[in-house]
C-alpha cells in the first residue's frame, strides 16, 4: 500500500507539474533591439514533453502486486486476497514434504542399462565448411615500356633561358588519352649547344631533367592534350639539336591505354590463393561452384578470366568469363585429401581500351558455395568409458552386438575395432561385437560414403534378436544421503485451532533390480502405518499413511520424518542382461493430503500492520496543493466466509478510524483515506479478527479482500487550486505603453493531449488569464492593463481551475512555446535593456 499511493501520488504530482508549469523568464532579455519595426516578440518559454516517458520511468519500479494500465487515463489497481481454510491450513507443511521427498528421489537413483550404452555411443560429426576470402591483387602498375617523343629536332636557341613546346604530333603518338606515370626515365639530349637548368613542364607542373642524362620521375600525370614544355637554359645562341624519351614507363592510373601497343597485346594479372579447409589425412569430394568476383577500379575495357581449382595433384574444378564475375564448378567426383586445401589459380587478360586505376588494389572476392558430396576414410573414434562408480565391468563371451548407423551419409563403408573385436558393415548397419569387451574401450575405425548434409549423426541400437550381458561389474562409492523433515506446527495454526483430522497418503514407488542389500529405515510422527526397515528388492512400492488421523496441537507440536538408506560398500553384479541391467531407484508420490476438519479455538486475533506512508511527509511544500483536491479514492475491504455458519467478524482500525466489516458485506475506506491525505496525517493499519468457536470442513473458506481501482485523475474543489506564484520582470514594456497597438499572447507550438487543464495568470488582479486545454488558446491583452503589467515584480499565478476534473492519458503529449506578441502603432527603431 505504500509504494501504490507514492507511486500515484509522484506520478499525479508530476505530470500536473510539468504539463501545466509554464515558466515566465525571471527577466526579459537583456537585449531585444528592432530596427523600424511595428512587431515585437518578448518569448516565455518552451516545453516539450510526452507522458509516456514519464509514466514509463515509474512504471519500472513499481512492485508488490501494483499494476499499472497504459491507458487514457492511466489507471493504477492494486488487490490483494487472504484465503484462510482447512486445504490451505497445512499448505507449507504439504510443500516442505514434497521438497524433502524430492530431494530423496533425486538421490536415490542409479542404473546401468541399455540406455546407456545408447547414449554413450551416439553422437554428430560436422563436416568441414570453405570460408570466403577477400584477396588483393599485387598489380600495382603496369609497365608500357619506352617512348620517343622527340629526336633529333634541330631547334634556334638564345643566350639564357629558353622556353620549346612539344608538338601536338608528339604527343599524339602516347598509347593512352591520360595516365599517371608512377615511374618513368626521362632521357634528354642537347647538341651544338652547352645547357643546363632544364625542366619538363606538364600541365603547370615543373619536373626537373638532366641534360645529356636520365632523370628518373615519379607520379607525373600526362594526356594526350596535355600542354608540354622543355625548359632549359643556353650558354649562348645558335641552333640546338634535341631529343626527349620516355624510357621504362610504369603506369598506375589509365585512361584508354591501347594494349595492342603493349608487348604480348594485353595486361596479363595472375591470381593464386590458397584456401584451407582442415587438418588431416582423409579425402572429401566437393560439389556446387566458387564464386569470383573481381573488383578493378575505373575498369573499362575487354577481359577474360581464367581459373583453376587444384588440391594437390588434383584439379577439382575449372571457370572462366569474359565479365568481372566468374563461377567455378566443381566435380563432386574427384576426391582430394582436405589436409592439402584447395588453390585457386587464375589468370585476368585485359586488352583493347582499357582504362583502370591501380593506385586502388584490385580485389578478388571468392564465395564458395560448396557442399561435401563424399568422404573417404574419415576418422571414427568414439569412447565408451565406464559408468559412474564402477570400477571394473566386462561382457560375457556369447554377448552379441549393437548396429551403428548414419543419418546424413548412404553407401556407408566403415572398418575398424570395438575392443579386439572387428566392425563388420552390412546393410542393417554396422556391427558393434560386444563379446569379451572391457570398458572402457575405444570404437576406433574409418567412415567412406555419399553426404547428404553438412552434419552426420549416427546412434546405435541393440537388435531385438540379440543379447549382451555384463559378465561381471563391481560398483562402489554409492552413498545415499537421508532426508530428515522436521516442520513445526504454523503458530498461526496454534493460535486459532485446538485439533485438525487429515488424511495424508506417501507412496515410495522403488526399483532394485540385480543388485541386493539395499535397505530403508523409515520413521515418523505423521503416518499410522508403514513406518519400520524396509529390503528393497525388485519393482515394489512402500505406503505410508494416516486415515483420518486427529493432530491434537496441544501436544502436537511439530511434523517429523525420517528415511535413512542404507547400500553396501561394494556391489558386485554379474550375468545380467543389460536390457534388465542394474537399478536402484525411487519415485516418492504424495498421493493424498486432505484436512477434513479443523475446530477452531475461538478468540481474538490482531495484526499490526503498523504505518504505511505518512502524507504529512509527502504533501508539503509545492505539493500541499494535493491536499485540496478530491481524489476519489476506491478501496474496498471485505470479509467472507463460505460453507460455514462460525460467527465471525473483522475489525479495521485505520489510523485511529475503527471500521467494522460484517460477513460478505464489502466496505469503501476510501473516504478515510481521502481525510488523511487532505490532513497530511500517517496511514496506519490494523486488523482484528474475532471468531467463535465452532468447525470448519474441508469446503469451508474465510476470505479476506483488499482492493483499489485508481484511474489516474481528480477534481478540484469550488475554487482554483495554485499549483505555483511569483513574480517576472515586464518593466521594460514602460517605454512602449504610448505607441503599443495590440498585444496578445501567442504560441509558436501548441500541442496538448495529456487530459490535464491549468490556467495562467498574470498582473496583480489576473488581467492576462490562459487556459490550457487540447486547442490552441488565443489570448488577447486589454491595452489598458500594460500600465499595470509593466512593472519589475508583476505576479504570475499558476493554477487548477475550480470544479474540473484532471485526467493523466498515457499516449498524451504537452509542447507548447508561447510569447508576448506587441504590435506597435508606427514603425521605429525600439532597445529594451542594455
Amino acid at each position: 500500500m505504500r509504494k501504490f499511493y507514492m507511486v500515484f501520488t509522484v506520478v499525479v504530482i508530476g505530470l500536473i507539474l510539468f504539463s501545466c508549469g509554464l515558466k515566465l523568464p525571471s527577466k526579459p532579455p537583456e537585449k531585444v533591439k528592432v530596427q523600424y519595426t511595428k512587431y515585437l516578440e518578448f518569448p516565455l518559454t518552451t516545453l516539450d514533453l510526452k507522458a509516456r516517458d514519464l509514466v514509463d520511468s515509474f512504471a519500472n519500479q513499481l512492485g508488490g502486486g501494483l499494476i499499472l494500465e497504459k491507458t487514457d487515463p492511466v489507471t493504477l489497481k492494486y488487490a490483494t486476497e487472504i484465503t484462510y481454510s482447512p486445504g490451505t491450513l497445512l499448505q507449507d507443511v504439504q510443500n516442505e514434504l514434497e521438497s524433502k521427498l524430492g530431494e530423496l528421489g533425486s538421490r536415490f537413483e542409479y542404473k546401468i542399462d541399455t540406455s546407456y550404452f545408447l547414449n554413450a555411443m551416439s553422437g554428430q560429426i560436422e563436416l568441414p565448411s570453405v570460408k570466403p576470402v577477400v584477396q588483393e591483387i599485387n598489380q600495382s602498375e603496369v609497365e608500357i615500356g619506352n617512348l620517343t617523343l622527340i629526336s633529333g629536332l634541330i631547334v634556334p636557341v638564345t643566350g639564357g633561358t629558353n622556353v620549346f613546346d612539344v608538338p601536338s604530333t608528339a604527343l599524339s603518338t602516347l598509347i593512352f588519352s591520360e595516365a599517371n606515370l608512377k615511374s618513368v626515365n626521362v632521357r634528354f639530349t642537347i647538341e651544338q649547344i652547352t645547357g643546363s637548368n632544364a625542366a619538363l613542364l606538364i600541365d603547370g607542373t615543373t619536373y626537373p631533367i638532366t641534360v645529356n642524362g636520365i632523370k628518373n620521375l615519379a607520379n607525373v600525370l600526362i594526356k594526350k592534350t596535355s600542354s608540354v614544355k622543355v625548359k632549359f637554359d643556353s650558354a649562348s645562341s645558335g641552333m640546338a639539336k634535341i631529343s626527349l624519351a620516355f624510357e621504362n614507363q610504369k603506369v598506375d592510373y589509365l585512361k584508354d591505354l591501347d594494349t595492342s601497343k603493349l608487348d604480348g597485346g594485353k595486361i596479363s594479372i595472375n591470381v593464386s590463393q590458397h584456401i584451407p579447409i582442415t587438418s588431416g589425412t582423409w579425402k572429401l569430394a566437393l560439389g556446387g561452384n566458387v564464386g569470383i568476383k573481381l573488383t578493378i577500379a575505373g575498369f573499362s575495357g575487354n577481359i577474360s578470366q581464367n581459373y583453376s581449382v587444384v588440391s594437390g595433384s588434383n584439379t577439382v574444378g575449372i571457370g572462366s568469363s569474359n565479365s568481372l564475375n566468374t563461377q567455378i564448378s566443381l566435380d563432386d567426383t574427384k576426391l582430394f585429401t582436405v589436409g592439402d586445401g584447395i588453390d585457386i589459380n587464375g589468370t585476368i587478360e585485359l586488352t583493347g581500351l582499357v582504362s583502370a586505376d591501380l593506385r586502388t588494389k584490385p580485389k578478388v572476392q571468392i564465395t564458395p558455395n560448396v557442399q561435401v558430396k563424399k568422404i573417404q576414410d574419415y576418422p571414427l573414434s568414439v569412447n565408451v568409458p565406464l559408468p559412474n562408480n564402477v570400477t571394473e565391468l566386462k561382457f560375457t563371451s556369447d554377448s552379441g552386438y549393437m548396429l551403428l548407423n548414419f543419418s546424413g551419409l548412404t553407401s556407408v563403408n566403415v572398418s575398424g575395432t570395438f575392443g579386439n573385436n572387428a566392425l563388420t558393415s552390412t546393410a542393417a548397419g554396422v556391427q558393434i561385437p560386444f563379446q569379451n569387451v572391457s570398458l572402457p574401450a575405444l570404437v576406433s575405425g574409418t567412415i567412406s560414403g555419399n553426404v547428404t548434409g553438412n552434419m552426420i549423426s549416427y546412434t546405435i541400437d541393440l537388435p531385438s534378436d540379440q543379447t549382451i550381458k555384463i559378465a561381471t561389474a563391481k560398483i562402489s562409492g554409492i552413498s545415499i544421503a537421508p532426508i530428515s523433515f522436521s516442520q513445526p506446527v504454523p503458530s498461526e495454526v496454534r493460535n486459532f485451532v485446538s485439533e485438525a483430522t487429515a488424511t495424508i497418503k506417501v507412496k515410495l514407488n522403488y526399483n532394485v533390480g540385480n543388485i541386493s542389500g539395499i535397505t530403508l529405515n523409515i520413521a515418523s510422527n505423521i503416518f499410522d502405518s508403514g513406518n519400520g526397515t524396509y529390503v528393497l528388492s525388485g519393482q515394489n512400492s512402500i505406503v505410508l499413511q494416516s486415515v483420518n488421523k486427529l493432530f491434537d496441537f496441544s501436544t502436537f507440536t511439530s511434523f517429523d520424518l525420517t528415511i535413512i538408506p542404507l547400500v553396501p560398500l561394494l556391489l558386485t553384479v554379474s550375468d545380467i542382461d543389460i536390457r534388465e541391467g542394474v537399478n536402484l531407484w525411487i519415485e516418492p508420490i504424495i498421493e493424498k493430503f486432505e484436512i477434513s476438519k479443523v475446530k477452531l479455538k475461538g478468540q481474538t486475533f490482531t495484526q499490526d500492520l503498523g504505518t504505511l506512508i505518512n502524507f504529512g511527509d509527502i504533501f508539503k511544500d509545492e505539493f500541499a496543493f494535493i491536499r485540496e483536491l478530491d481524489l476519489n479514492i476506491n478501496a474496498s475491504v471485505s470479509f467472507d466466509i463460505t460453507n460455514s455458519t462460525i460467527p465471525a467478524t473483522l475489525t479495521l482500525n485505520i489510523s485511529g478510524n475503527t471500521v467494522n466489516i460484517s460477513k460478505g458485506t464489502p466496505v469503501n475506506i476510501g473516504n478515510i483515506i481521502e481525510t488523511l491525505i487532505s490532513g497530511g496525517s500517517p496511514l496506519s493499519i490494523s486488523i482484528t479478527v474475532e471468531t467463535d468457536p465452532g468447525e470448519l470442513t474441508k469446503d469451508s473458506e474465510i476470505k479476506a479482500n483488499l482492493g483499489f481501482t485508481l484511474p489516474i485523475s481528480a477534481n478540484t474543489p469550488d475554487h482554483d487550486v495554485v499549483i505555483s506564484s511569483g513574480t517576472v520582470d515586464l518593466s521594460q514594456l514602460e517605454p512602449l505603453k504610448e505607441l503599443v497597438d495590440n498585444v496578445s499572447i501567442k504560441f509558436k507550438t501548441y500541442s496538448n493531449t495529456t487530459g490535464l487543464k491549468a490556467k495562467l495568470k498574470l498582473g496583480q488582479n489576473g488581467e492576462v488569464e490562459v487556459l490550457l486545454s487540447d486547442s490552441v488558446p488565443t489570448i488577447g491583452v486589454n491595452k489598458d492593463d500594460i500600465e499595470t503589467l509593466a512593472k519589475n515584480n508583476t505576479p504570475y499565478q499558476i493554477l487548477l481551475p475550480k470544479n474540473s476534473n484532471i485526467a493523466l492519458n498515457y499516449n498524451g503529449k504537452l509542447s507548447v512555446a508561447p510569447y508576448i506578441a506587441v504590435e506597435l502603432k508606427v514603425a521605429t527603431e525600439v532597445k529594451l535593456g542594455n
